[in-house]
């Protein structure tokens, strides 16, 4: 699965799930890890970097795209345990959202790239992707 954001090659996030870390064990926290490739480009910035996201973030982010896929209103945010990732999207009701993110090459700490990217109203067909993935699951 791949859920990504952006209306060009120019500014886009890009998130792609490869699958779980690890066999399961019986423990949620060591179960439930997914190894993911975050990939930004914003403006004349590039990047690529791994990191392993808990799916509990994910269910959460999808609960907060729901009303904002429904109504283009509101926010949702994804922010990961190991500080990886972190997403803010806010919609003005009108149909223009705007994605404020951060993007680590290490878990908690290293470098980090801060981007916004703007989008207008086609954001719908990108949610309903996504929410059809995560439905599935």
């Amino acid at each position: 699965m791949t859920f990504s954001f952006g209306h060009s090659e120019q500014e886009r996030i890009a998130v792609e799930v490869h699958g779980y870390e690890r066999a399961p064990v019986g423990e949620y926290y060591d179960d439930n890890w997914l190894t993911v490739t975050i990939r930004v480009q914003a403006g004349g910035f590039r990047g690529k970097v791994s990191a392993t996201i808990i799916t509990g973030e994910f269910t959460k982010f999808m609960s907060e795209l729901r009303p904002l896929h429904q109504t283009l209103s509101g926010t949702a945010a994804f922010t990961t345990m190991e500080e990886q990732l972190s997403l803010r999207l806010v919609g003005d009701g009108k149909g223009h959202i705007e994605l404020r993110g951060e993007v680590a090459d290490q878990p908690g700490i290293g470098n980090r790239l801060h981007f916004t990217l703007q989008f207008a109203s086609r954001l719908p067909a990108v949610f309903s992707i996504a929410l059809h993935q995560t439905n599935q699951e």
